[in-house]
């Protein structure tokens, strides 16, 4: 099957069957908002659509235009992304939102080029961008596009490998619409997006749904299970931490993590040395497992009150006290807020 016919049943599955509805989807007949198509990129980047939704209409009302963004504390915005991970997209998007606008009011890009150019948008997420918005004819691979494309050509190189982006570039530019078709672009590249979401799944894939069956290499050799090939499995290293959660009558001491590093800038219980024993009048405690991409952090907890520990042990450094109300307005990591609300009084 050509490149051509390959978008012409992308498109013709997505006028039937892709998904419909998103706030960041263009109304009939107007131009899609390049700050919702942006910032719903970069939410989607390591998050599912399901997750995606209830948070990004939380931040579009906290902050309504890439104006209120840019002008807006980074606190303010950690705090709004608190809970959907990988933090350092968030502050990428501030910094991003402060050079669009930099001359005082909003100056999108409007090339792939310009969008790269921005902390945090790469070359798939850029090109997303400006064939919604512009109908520019640019190819993405999300991994979503990537999964699809290494099935329908029995890639051999294994996920996450720098081999098997490079590969698959040429195969996602070669499946684009004809020159002459940019108005097909935004179609095509949000039904290429919603294929490999909703019917070429990791497992179990829905290939009785699927429009790219006579060409999809992995489905005819009946070996779809075996497409992406697995990356090459890497013990993830574990790393302890203890905390210990200090209460004084309904208040609770949080410390601000470094300003660089894992969970940068945003708030946590302050630890307590591996290299000391916990206080004697800590109490109860069970262990949290949290995994990042590289490492697991496997944390103990304990509770204590102020006035117990207080005067053996001093106050931690640069604790902060906070209300249980003022907790659920701070930027805490998941983990993080999951245990203050389930302890919290």
């Amino acid at each position: 099957m050509s490149g051509k016919r390959f978008s012409e049943a992308v498109l013709a599955w997505g006028v039937v069957h892709g998904r419909r509805g998103m706030a960041w989807h263009p109304l009939a007949g107007a131009m899609a908002n390049p700050y919702f198509v942006w910032l719903s990129e970069i939410m989607l980047q390591q998050t599912q659509l399901t997750t995606v939704q209830a948070y990004f209409d939380r931040f579009i009302q906290r902050f309504p235009r890439v104006e209120d963004l840019a002008g807006a504390p980074l606190d303010d915005v950690l705090a709004q992304w608190s809970g959907l991970g990988y933090y350092q997209r968030a502050r990428n998007l501030w910094a991003s939102a402060r050079l669009i606008c930099n001359s005082g009011e909003a100056v999108f890009p409007r090339t792939l080029a310009d969008w790269t150019a921005l902390p945090g948008v790469g070359r798939s997420t850029a090109a997303a961008i400006v064939s919604v918005v512009y109908g520019q004819r640019e190819a993405i691979l999300d991994g979503n596009v990537k999964r699809l494309l290494a099935r329908c050509t029995a890639a051999p190189e294994p996920w996450a490998s720098a081999a098997l982006e490079r590969a698959l570039w040429p195969k996602a530019i070669e499946r684009l619409p004809p020159p002459g078709s940019e108005g097909a672009m935004p179609l095509y590249t949000q039904s290429i997006m919603d294929l490999g979401a909703t019917i070429c799944l990791p497992r179990q894939p829905l290939c009785n749904r699927c429009p790219l069956t006579e060409i999809c290499v992995a489905y005819r050799m009946d070996a779809v299970d075996r497409y992406p090939v697995p990356r090459p499995q890497k013990n993830r290293p574990e790393e302890y931490r203890r905390w210990l959660l200090i209460s004084d009558g309904p208040l609770w001491c949080l410390v601000q993590r470094p300003g660089s590093g894992i969970w940068a800038g945003l708030w946590t219980p302050p630890e307590w040395p591996m290299a000391l024993e916990w206080p004697q009048e800590s109490t109860g405690g069970e262990q949290l497992v949290h995994d990042f991409t590289h490492r697991r952090w496997i944390i103990e907890w304990r509770e204590a009150k102020a006035s117990d520990i207080g005067k053996r042990y001093g106050q931690p450094p640069n604790g902060h006290w906070f209300s249980q109300a003022e907790l659920l307005g701070l930027a805490l990591p998941s983990p993080v807020r999951k245990l203050m609300g389930s302890i919290a009084r």
